[in-house]
């Protein structure tokens, strides 16, 4: 168990959530006696969130200080982060978002309403849809360089399927680019009316507030009959894509 709670330099930083659960599965693995190889041992992530504005000198002091105001570019990374746990998902069973309400949270209130934060679009669009099986995802797409991880495909996406229903979900990671995707199935086709929602906002650094919902999820169908799709992914967003899957 642990709690992420550094400075996001750049939206890759999913990929050390990553490569630190895939640490923490081989530890247990290599732990497990060869007597013990049928127990089953499960990570949880106790506490996650994005959390990098800094306190000290200079800084905000008091009860406030831990109210941090999302934008755009944190949704994404929550996204990423979300990917990473339903991609692990065969050793991640427990992911609790830390915390809910005002202090590093999606809902913001005060005496006289609320309102929701960037963050809050995707976990809600997860937590309602991303049910089920995980499913391995292949992917190909563009990459960027980083200094830390080295290429980094701008695309960043999970899988999951429950009965006949797919759900996808994709982040892109361009800042300025929309990036074009042919989505394939495996044994199957993509059938009917599909679902599209779509968190995005004017700028990476656009945040809501008690007067305006900068960031927010659109919605729009398509029509899919056939054993791939193509899809347009918007330049800084979040995308998940709902329908159902025929025997091909």
């Amino acid at each position: 168990m642990s709690t992420i709670s550094r400075c996001i330099s750049t939206w890759a930083s999913s990929l050390q959530l990553d490569q630190r659960t895939k640490t923490a599965e081989g530890i247990i693995r290599a732990a497990l006696t060869s007597e013990a190889r049928d127990k089953k041992i499960y990570i949880a992530w106790d506490e996650w969130n994005v959390w990098y504005r800094e306190r000290g000198e200079g800084k905000e002091r008091g009860r406030h200080i831990l109210e941090e105001h999302y934008n755009l570019e944190d949704a994404l990374v929550v996204a990423t982060f979300l990917n990473t746990f339903l991609n692990n998902a065969h050793i991640v069973k427990i992911a609790n978002m830390a915390q809910i309400v005002n202090v590093i949270a999606p809902i913001m209130t005060n005496a006289n309403g609320l309102y929701l934060q960037t963050i809050y679009y995707p976990l809600a669009l997860f937590a309602a849809n991303s049910r089920g099986t995980a499913l391995e995802v292949f992917l190909d797409a563009p990459t960027y360089e980083t200094k830390r991880f080295g290429s980094v495909p701008y695309l960043d996406v999970s899988a999951a399927q429950d009965g006949d229903t797919l759900v996808l979900n994709v982040v892109n990671r361009h800042r300025d680019e929309a990036i074009e995707a042919d989505i394939e199935a495996q044994d199957a086709r993509f059938s009917g009316a599909y679902e599209i929602s779509e968190v995005n906002g004017p700028d990476i650094k656009a945040e809501n507030n008690f007067g305006a919902s900068l960031v927010k999820t659109t919605r729009r169908t398509m029509n899919a009959d056939a054993a791939r799709m193509h899809v347009s992914f918007a330049p800084h967003s979040y995308t998940m894509i709902k329908g159902t899957l025929a025997r091909a």
